[in-house]
C-alpha cells in the first residue's frame, strides 16, 4: 500500500528524528565513555566501599523460597524437544567418532565425509581436509567435525559432531607428590598404604543468572542430588561484587577486577588480547601438569569476546567456543535451544563429560558455563533438571568424580526478568548459587582445610575468595620437582609463564580469603571489597512509601534529575522523564554497635571501648521508581546529606531493571553491538540502558 504524500512526509520526518536522536546519543556515549580513567573509577568505587554504612557485620536477609510475590512469575516448562536420537547419525566418545548403531540398523551401510573444524581465532574457523570412510573417524586436528553421510537405502544426513581429540595430553613422568596425610608427618608422603591421590581434579560447571533460591526452585532434583547424594556444601552467603557475568567471572579466574587489569575492551584503541592481559587461573593449573578446558555457549555474548578482544591464542587445551561459532553457520535452521537435533545444554554436558573421561589418568581442570537456557528466562532452566541429574549419575558410575572437586555454580541472579522488579528479586540477584563437592580422599588428606571450608560456608564470601581457594588447591599439592621434568615431548610443553605486573590498592590487598582458611564471622562488605550498591547484607530498613512521602519524593526527584541532566543536550529529540510512581524504598543506616565504638580498650584490640555517639552525616536511600513515558523501571542509590539537606544520585548507580523492547530501535539500527544485554561496563551500561528510552 502506497502512503499519501502528507503521510509519507511525516514518516520521513519521524525517521530523520529517530536517526538524529540515535546519532546524538551515540556521540554522547562515545565522548563520555572514557571521561574517567580506570584509576579514577577505582578511587570512586573504593570511596563507596570505605563508607561508614558499609562497615557493619554482614547479616544476610531471610529470603523465603515460596514468597508469593516471587512465585507468581514462575511456571512449569517442558523439556527441550530437538527430535529423535536417530535424527543425528554420528556421535563421538573421547576421540572416536562413529555412526550410531541404531542408525546403521535403520538405514544399512553408511559412508561419511568428515571435515575438521579448526579454530583461526575467537571469531572465525576454517575447515581441514575431508576424509570419506565407513569406519570410525579419529579426532586429531580438532575436537569438532562437519559430517555428511549417505546410506545404502538412499537417505543422507548432514550435521556436526564433537569429541576430545588425540595428541594434546602431556606425558607426565612424575605426578605431584602429595603432602603428608596428617599435614605434619612427612613419612606419610611416601607411604603407599595411604592410597590417597597425588592430585585433585577441578570440575566447574555453571549456569547464567541463577540465584541460590532460583536454583532450588527450578532445579530441585539437581539440588537434591548435589546435597543429598554428593554431599555438596552450599555457600549460603556468597555475594557478587559487580554487575553482570564478566564482573562475576573475571575475579574468579584472575583474582582481580576488570578495572585493575590491563585494557582489553575492543572499543579502546590501546586494548590488548585477554590472554596477554589476564593472569588466568587455568594457566597456573597447566604449569602443574593439568589438562585444561574452558567452555561457553552464546558465542556472540561471550565473557571475554562481547566487549573484550578475546584470546589471540587458544586459551586452554580444549575450547568449545569453536564449535558454537560454527553452529550458526552449519546448523542455522535448528529449533530454539537446539544444535541440530541435540539440546544445547546437552552438548556442553556431554563435552565436559567426554573431557573428564578422556583424561581419566591425568590431572584435569575444566570450567563449563552455560547461558542459553537461563540468561533471558527464569523458567527455561527447568528443562535441564533431569539431564543434569543423569549427568551426575553417569559421572559417578564411571568414577569420573573420584578425586575431583566439583564446583557447581552461577554467576549472579536474574537481572532482566519481572522477578527482578521485586525487592526480593533485587536481593536474590546479588546472591547466586555456589557449591563445592569434595571427594572423600580430599577430606582425609586435608581434614583441617575441609573443616574450615564447612565453617566458612555460611559466612560472607565473594568471587575473590573463590580465586584464592582455587590457588590454595594447587598450593596444597605443590610438586617438589622441577616442572620441566613432567613432560616427555618438548613440542607440547606449555609456553613459559607470563609475568603480570598488576598493582592493586591497599584496600584490595586483603580482600581475598581462601575458604580453606578461616573467614571472620563478622566480615563486612567493606572488608570483602563489595560496594554498598551490590552488598546484599547491608542493614537496609524497608520504608512505607505512603508514610514517608516527603523524603522519598525528593529522592525520586534526584534520580530523575540525574537522568534528565545527562540527556539535556538532546532534548530536541528525546523526552525528559517524569515520575509515575515509587514501587519500593529502603533506607540504609549504620549498625548501632559501629556508631557506639570509640577505641580499643586494650593493646591487643580484643576488647572495645563503647559509649561514643558517632554523628551520622549521610543517609543512603535505595528506590525503585517507574517513570513516564515508557513505564521504565529504575533502581538507584540516593545520598542524603543531613547537614545540607541535599540529595544527589550518581549516574553510575542508576540501573534499568526491565527490558526496553523496541524503545531502543533508533540506536540498534546504527549500533547493533549495543543490543545484547550482557553489556557490563558499569560506567556505560547504565547510561546506555536509561537513555535508550528518550527517542520521540
Amino acid at each position: 500500500m502506497r502512503l499519501r504524500p502528507r503521510l509519507r512526509y511525516n514518516y520521513i520526518k519521524l525517521v530523520v528524528l529517530l536517526m538524529s536522536c540515535g546519532a546524538g546519543l551515540y556521540y554522547y556515549i562515545a565522548s563520555t565513555a572514557n571521561t574517567l580513567d580506570k584509576q579514577s573509577q577505582i578511587i570512586i568505587m573504593e570511596r563507596s566501599i570505605r563508607s561508614v554504612a558499609n562497615q557493619g557485620e554482614c547479616r544476610m536477609p531471610d529470603l523465603p523460597l515460596d514468597n508469593p510475590e516471587i512465585m507468581k512469575f514462575y511456571k512449569e516448562v517442558n523439556k527441550v524437544d530437538c527430535g529423535k536420537p536417530t535424527d543425528d547419525w554420528v556421535m563421538c566418545e573421547k576421540s572416536i567418532c562413529f555412526v550410531k548403531p541404531e542408525v546403521l540398523a535403520l538405514h544399512g551401510d553408511v559412508n561419511c565425509f568428515y571435515t575438521d573444524i579448526i579454530r583461526k581465532n575467537d571469531f572465525k574457523s576454517r575447515y581441514g581436509k575431508s576424509l570419506r570412510t565407513s569406519e570410525p573417524y579419529v579426532l586429531q586436528e580438532s575436537d569438532f567435525v562437519k559430517v555428511f553421510c549417505t546410506a545404502s537405502d538412499g537417505s543422507s544426513w548432514f550435521g556436526m559432531a564433537f569429541g576430545i581429540r588425540d595428541g594434546v595430553e602431556k606425558s607426565i613422568k612424575h605426578k605431584p607428590i602429595p603432602p603428608p596425610l596428617d599435614n605434619a608427618n612427612p613419612i606419610n608422603v611416601l607411604d603407599p598404604s595411604n592410597d590417597l591421590p597425588s592430585y585433585f581434579n577441578v570440575l566447574m560447571f555453571g549456569f547464567d543468572s541463577l540465584s541460590r533460591n532460583a536454583f532450588i526452585r527450578k532445579l530441585p532434583k539437581t539440588y537434591e542430588y548435589l546435597t543429598k547424594k554428593l554431599g555438596a556444601k552450599i555457600l549460603t552467603s556468597y555475594n557478587i561484587v559487580g554487575d553482570g557475568t564478566p564482573q562475576a567471572l573475571v575475579p574468579i579466574l584472575t583474582g582481580y577486577t576488570e578495572l585493575e587489569l590491563p585494557e582489553t575492551r575492543r572499543r579502546v584503541s590501546n586494548a590488548i588480547a585477554v590472554d596477554k592481559a589476564y593472569p588466568l587461573i587455568w594457566k597456573d593449573y597447566e604449569e602443574q601438569g593439568y589438562i585444561t578446558s574452558f567452555n561457553e555457549d552464546i558465542p556472540n555474548a561471550g565473557t571475554f569476546t562481547y566487549r573484550m578482544k578475546g584470546f589471540d591464542q587458544q586459551p586452554v587445551h580444549h575450547y568449545l567456543r569453536t564449535y558454537y561459532v560454527e553452529v550458526d553457520n552449519i546448523l542455522s535452521s535448528s529449533s530454539a535451544f537446539c544444535a541440530g537435533h541435540t539440546p544445547g545444554h546437552m552438548i556442553m554436558l556431554d563435552y565436559t563429560k567426554n573431557f573428564m573421561a578422556k583424561y581419566s589418568d591425568t590431572p584435569r581442570f575444566v570450567f563449563s558455563f552455560h547461558g542459553e537456557l537461563s540468561h533471558d528466562s527464569i523458567n527455561m532452566i527447568e528443562a535441564a533438571d533431569d539431564d543434569v541429574v543423569a549427568w551426575f549419575e553417569d559421572l559417578q558410575h564411571k568414577n569420573l568424580l573420584d578425586n575431583t572437586i566439583l564446583i557447581f555454580m552461577a554467576d549472579h541472579g536474574n537481572r532482566f526478568s519481572e522477578v527482578r522488579s521485586t525487592l526480593q528479586g533485587k536481593q536474590e540477584e546479588r546472591l547466586p548459587f555456589f557449591s563445592f563437592t569434595f571427594p572423600e580422599s580430599f577430606k582425609k588428606r586435608f581434614p583441617r582445610e575441609y573443616q574450615n571450608f564447612v565453617e566458612n560456608s555460611d559466612r560472607l564470601t565473594t568471587p575473590f575468595d573463590i580465586h584464592a581457594t582455587l590457588k590454595h588447591i594447587l598450593d596444597l599439592q605443590k610438586v617438589t620437582n622441577n616442572n620441566d621434568a613432567f613432560y616427555d615431548n618438548e613440542d607440547i610443553k606449555t609456553s613459559p609463564k607470563q609475568h603480570f605486573n598488576i598493582q592493586v590498592s591497599d584496600l584490595a590487598k586483603n580482600r581475598a580469603i581462601s575458604l580453606f582458611d578461616i573467614i571472620p564471622k563478622n566480615r563486612s562488605c567493606a572488608e570483602a571489597y563489595i560496594e554498598p550498591h551490590w552488598c546484599a547484607c547491608l542493614n537496609w530498613q524497608q520504608l512505607n512509601v505512603s508514610i514517608e512521602t516527603g523524603p522519598l519524593l525528593k529522592a525520586a526527584g534526584s534520580i530523575i534529575a540525574t537522568i534528565n541532566t545527562a540527556t539535556e543536550n538532546f532534548r530536541e529529540y528525546c523526552e525528559p522523564l517524569q515520575l509515575k510512581q515509587i514501587n519500593w524504598a529502603m533506607r540504609l543506616t549504620p549498625h548501632s554497635a559501629l556508631l557506639a565504638f570509640k577505641r580499643n580498650a586494650d593493646v591487643d584490640g580484643y576488647m572495645a571501648e563503647m559509649g561514643d555517639n558517632t554523628h551520622t552525616s549521610e543517609v543512603v536511600y535505595q528506590l525503585q521508581i517507574m517513570v513516564s513515558p515508557g513505564d521504565s523501571l529504575f533502581e538507584a542509590s540516593v545520598y542524603h546529606n543531613l547537614e545540607t539537606l541535599s540529595m544527589h544520585t550518581k549516574l553510575t548507580e542508576v540501573s534499568r531493571v526491565n527490558k526496553y523492547g523496541s524503545q531502543a530501535n533508533c540506536i540498534y539500527e546504527r549500533n547493533p553491538e549495543l543490543q545484547d544485554k550482557k553489556e557490563s561496563d558499569q560506567s556505560s551500561r547504565n547510561r546506555l540502558y536509561f537513555i535508550y528510552i528518550y527517542c520521540f
